[in-house]
């Protein structure tokens, strides 16, 4: 091919090219339409198909892989998500790379090799989060839509034998305990701390497994419940899990307060580390509520002793650097696992509880 007729073509793609970018901005500017409407969806696909091709064609190897990492994520758009700012900006991100990558052709030096480096960067690192990014979303939209079925479709025809208290003193979090949450029985959100609770009979401390680890119990229920419940504590992990409590158990341990019976021990790591990527908050919601259902079958005719209402604080997110998101979709599934496993009518220690917010 002549050099006029290659430039000729180089030309005609850069111009093609603008066009498809100003689409694919403007699905990228109104994202959430853009998702809600497949025949929008399927315009930026045809701009993202011609741009591929075209890149291919020309020797333009980098730019073709970016464009077709692109149309591998807008792929996932075609699951009912919610977009966020986090998302919108990713896609953005990856659109200015290509974008600048587009304009460089038409400089006199054309699109070499150092430009591309330079100009391309961790831009596979930024489709990698934005992989995940979308991953999440949508697991947390079938999450809601699987709640929301089961709003409709499921008739509470029986008596929950808790009710859960949520609590943070974060804003953000207790959002986020509303959003999972939602739909689901016998739970109230609150923002504030455990102390400021007129009535609960057990509260979730999630402390360390070891039991001469330095954070042993939290600093604010040792306070609450004073010197003597540390004790107790300790004393039942030495006897029950020789000093070493495993991750996926919880003690329901008495305290001796008035109002406030009980706390449930529920370890939700081993010592002073990172357990993102972890199950261990599902492991401890689902354990503490298994261990007050055996307490309560337990305590059957005893109803003085029966937990019915139950304080959890967000665990894991200090010091396990779980995420604020994770924490609330792992509690979430634990409860609603626990509430699905229940036999469809009561049991007989069921029957005798009556749950309300106050006693």
């Amino acid at each position: 091919m002549k050099p006029e007729e290659f430039k000729k073509i180089i030309g005609y793609f850069v111009t093609e090219s603008q066009e498809h970018l100003d689409t694919l901005y403007k699905g990228i500017s109104n994202l959430q339409n853009t998702i809600n409407n497949q025949d929008e969806l399927n315009i930026m696909f045809r701009a993202t198909f011609s741009m591929k091709g075209g890149a291919a064609m020309l020797g333009f190897t980098k730019m073709q892989k970016i464009v077709s990492d692109l149309e591998d994520c807008l792929k996932l758009l075609y699951y009912p998500i919610i977009a966020d700012q986090s998302l919108q900006k990713l896609f953005l991100d990856i659109f200015n790379v290509i974008n600048t990558l587009v304009s460089e052709i038409k400089t006199p030096e054309g699109l070499t090799e150092t430009k591309v480096n330079q100009i391309v960067g961790d831009v596979d690192h930024i489709h990698n989060i934005l992989n995940s990014h979308l991953l999440f979303l949508i697991s947390k939209s079938n999450y809601k839509t699987k709640i929301n079925k089961i709003n409709k479709s499921q008739d509470w025809d029986y008596n929950i034998p808790l009710k859960l208290i949520l609590l943070d003193s974060k804003v953000f979090l207790c959002r986020t305990f509303a959003d999972y949450f939602e739909g689901l029985p016998n739970v109230e959100i609150i923002h504030g701390t455990f102390d400021q609770l007129p009535f609960f009979d057990c509260i979730i401390t999630g402390a360390s497994s070891v039991k001469s680890a330095n954070d042993k119990i939290d600093t604010r229920i040792l306070n609450f419940f004073g010197q003597d419940v540390e004790e107790l504590v300790q004393k039942r992990i030495q006897e029950e899990y020789l000093s070493e409590q495993p991750i996926g158990t919880s003690l329901i341990v008495e305290t001796n307060h008035p109002v406030h019976p009980f706390i449930a021990h529920t370890p939700s790591l081993r010592m002073q580390m990172s357990i993102a990527g972890k199950d261990h908050v599902y492991q401890g919601i689902w354990s503490t509520l298994l261990a007050i259902r055996q307490h309560n079958k337990f305590y059957g005719n005893c109803l003085h002793q029966q937990i019915n209402i139950v304080a959890i604080p967000g665990l894991g997110t200090r010091p396990g650097c779980v995420s604020i998101d994770e924490v609330a979709r792992q509690m979430s599934m634990a409860y609603q696992n626990f509430l699905f496993s229940l036999p469809s009518r009561q049991n007989s220690y069921q029957k005798n509880i009556s749950v309300s917010a106050t006693r």
